[in-house]
């Protein structure tokens, strides 16, 4: 299996190197809004078009090129990605002059004037007329002030967190007592239904504490009394600067100001009644060997890019999105979900594109998904993608999911690939050296075959919901005809997977972050030289799937309330066939080193098992199975050539462990002065470390080297390259 993915990397890396080269162009176009006139003929830089919809005129060949000249900004017009180029000879859409750093900005905030009072701090502007007459016909969906994102009203205001159901006198009735006075007919209510799930409904009655919903709302445990809640988009909720609402009734937006009549006001204008495919770029049905690049897409009322709905005949593909920065969008960074029909293979279906690739760009602020799509042979490579579906950046469609329905597990996944058919999506792609952080759910969400997610540097998955992890892999049906299967898990360093519980009723609120969560029927999934640290369920779970486990690093998992594992086997069906070359460190009294709870172990060996803290650091079987390090080895007949733990600490005893790593793809040379370690075969380690590439190491504090106490890490900040424990 392994031997079969560095071939289908290769394979695909040099598809690329071919796709990229550089082409020979036929003619360049050039379009600026603050220069530019649509009577030009945009042949040169000093005759350009003005306007993105002149693009569409064009019959654009291989080697073409669209440049946008850079500091200029376009407001609410769509880029359309339209013809097809050749392998090595792409259509280009990017910027002149070259490799400028301020990017042409396409942006789908349109400024918003006309403010008057509305009561005391709270000021109106009417979408509908004055200035605002026709550029609004169907509302925004986010607000900025000076092309700063503002908070959508929401109660309890974001500092309280959540209010609670104290009953539900009905499946679309739910009652609190600390509800305030008043009506509350127009909000959006978002309730959390599971550690994994925030529903939306619309509020359409009130009386007193009760609120009347659009539909019923269903809560694990049978009733939604103790579940979490907050109401946005209402004018009874704005009591703090910035925060905001709108009137789809009216076509009115309120903003509380505590500055006086509000300036620099610009909202996200919507475009159309479904925005679930459109973006600021539209990749349309046509479009093949084109590159996208240097752009900055910002402020849309959806996507950054999206694509058309449906096509005829056959998907986009061989498109290439690099080096653009795509921030602040309400729905993801990059969608592309089309349904295929009449389709040439004679498979109809949902398709994202084909030998497509994410190079090098910066996502940061999209509050649905950073990157999802029905993928297929594509490449998701070397970007920064940040704060993803977090609660405090939530307007009126929150999370995504619309207001019916609990369809709305995934959203908040940083990268997600998704499988309709399996020969025509979520097969062979690639997700490495991307850096990660701050993901409402997953950071990656794989539902596909052959895979490699390598080489990734992933801090703070789960920051809004549980029950996730830095990497999911959820497969279907069975082990034997499931659609994930082959997938590599490679060299990724993921740190503080929270497992965000907050809202979540008290009977399961226990933090659930995972560093690998291998769930569902995933078959062949090999888990190889990964870091994980500080999750707070567990390091590594393989839940009913199969796979190897070889040579990670994990450290201080399992550091909530339930007691779990550095490494976790759950489920009947789980079989790992081998385990070998590992660090299992628990610190938590919680913690164990292995956890079996129903799964197989077939091979383990070469591995330690650290945890100076508790003697019982392995399980067979909950609180019953516990066993030490030996009596493990004599009820498995397995790791007769692994270490335990040679000293132990008392429970409050500062920890004697520090994980130094390296996410970066360049090996490093790391300063351990003045302190001396210990590895965990008791060699002396000392003066200098060298990393390799998205390698770690645990080393155990030796005391000082000079037999003056210093803390190392005060001459010199290295928060990059190490984590200390406790």
């Amino acid at each position: 299996m392994q031997a079969a993915a560095v071939l289908m990397r290769t394979v695909v890396l040099l598809g690329f190197l071919a796709g990229l080269a550089m082409p020979s162009h036929a003619t360049d176009y050039y379009l600026s809004s603050s220069e530019g006139n649509d009577g030009n003929d945009g042949l040169s830089s000093g005759n350009p078009f003005a306007s993105l919809a002149m693009v569409d005129t064009l019959s654009l060949v291989a080697g073409d090129r669209v440049l946008l000249k850079c500091g200029d900004r376009w407001r609410g017009e769509q880029l359309r990605v339209n013809g097809a180029g050749g392998p090595g000879n792409p259509i280009t859409y990017g910027s002149y002059p070259t490799g400028c750093a301020n990017r042409p900005a396409l942006s789908g905030a349109l400024p918003i004037v006309g403010w008057s009072v509305h009561s005391g701090s709270v000021y109106v502007a009417n979408l509908s007329a004055g200035a605002n007459s026709g550029l609004f016909p169907l509302g925004i969906s986010q607000l900025f002030r000076s092309e700063e994102r503002l908070p959508c009203g929401r109660w309890p205001n974001l500092d309280a967190g959540y209010a609670f159901v104290d009953s539900a006198p009905s499946g679309n009735q739910l009652t609190a007592a600390d509800l305030p006075a008043g009506g509350w007919v127009g909000a959006v209510l978002r309730i959390k239904t599971q550690r994994w799930l925030l529903v939306n409904r619309d509020v359409v009655g009130t009386a007193g504490t009760t609120l009347t919903l659009n539909e019923a709302v269903s809560c694990r445990g049978g009733t939604c009394a103790g579940w979490g809640f907050f109401l946005q988009n209402h004018l009874r909720a704005l009591d703090e600067d910035g925060e905001w609402s709108y009137d789809a009734v009216t076509n009115r937006v309120y903003l509380f100001s505590t500055s006086g009549p509000p300036s620099g006001i610009t909202g996200s204008v919507v475009l159309d009644d479904d925005p679930g495919h459109h973006g600021g770029v539209m990749i349309q049905a046509n479009a093949a060997h084109a590159v996208v690049e240097n752009l900055a897409i910002t402020q849309w009322y959806a996507n950054g890019v999206g694509a058309q709905a449906s096509m005829r005949d056959d998907v986009y593909h061989h498109v290439t999105v690099r080096d653009c920065e795509i921030t602040d969008v309400d729905a993801a960074a990059v969608r592309l979900s089309t349904w295929v029909w009449s389709a040439l293979n004679g498979r109809d279906g949902l398709r994202g594109g084909r030998d497509m690739a994410f190079l090098r760009n910066r996502i940061d602020g999209a509050n649905h998904f950073g990157i999802t799509g029905y993928y297929s042979d594509s490449l998701i490579e070397d970007n920064d993608i940040s704060n993803i579906g977090l609660i405090a950046n939530l307007n009126p469609t929150g999370m995504g999911c619309g207001t019916t329905g609990a369809s709305c597990t995934e959203n908040g996944d940083g990268v997600r690939i998704r499988t309709y058919l399996v020969e025509d999506s979520g097969h062979h792609n690639q997700v490495r050296l991307n850096r990660i952080s701050r993901t409402g759910y997953n950071a990656v969400d794989v539902f596909g075959s052959y895979t490699v997610v390598e080489y990734n540097h992933i801090v703070e998955p789960c920051f809004s919901k549980g029950d996730c992890g830095g990497v999911r892999t959820f497969g279907s049906d069975s082990l034997a005809s499931t659609r994930v299967h082959d997938i590599t898990l490679q060299s990724n360093i993921i740190v503080d997977s929270i497992g965000n519980v907050e809202g979540v009723k008290i009977d399961y609120r226990q933090p659930f972050g995972m560093g690998l969560y291998i769930d569902h029927y995933s078959r062949d999934v090999a888990s190889i030289g990964n870091t994980i640290l500080n999750s707070t369920f567990t390091g590594l779970l393989y839940q009913n799937s199969s796979g190897v486990i070889t040579g990670n690093t994990m450290h201080n998992n399992s550091n909530g309330i339930y007691y779990a594992g550095q490494v976790n086997l759950a489920g009947s069906v789980t079989q790992v066939s081998s385990m070998t070359g590992n660090v299992l460190y628990g610190l938590a009294e919680n913690a164990w080193t292995l956890s079996l709870d129903g799964g197989s172990l077939l091979s383990s060996d070469n591995n330690y098992f650290f945890h100076p803290y508790v003697p019982m650091q392995i399980t067979t079987g909950g609180w019953a199975g516990r066993k030490t390090f030996p009596e493990w080895q004599t009820w498995s007949g397995q790791d007769s050539s692994s270490e335990e733990n040679w000293f132990s600490l008392a429970l409050g005893d500062v920890p004697l462990s520090r994980v130094f790593f390296n996410p970066t793809e360049n090996p490093v040379v790391l300063s351990l002065e003045p302190r001396k370690y210990l590895d965990l075969d008791q060699t002396p380690v000392s003066i200098s470390l060298t990393l390799a590439p998205f390698s770690s190491r645990v080393l155990i504090d030796d005391g000082p080297s000079n037999n003056i106490f210093v803390n190392g890490f005060e001459t010199g900040d290295f928060s990059a390259w190490s984590d200390v424990a406790g």
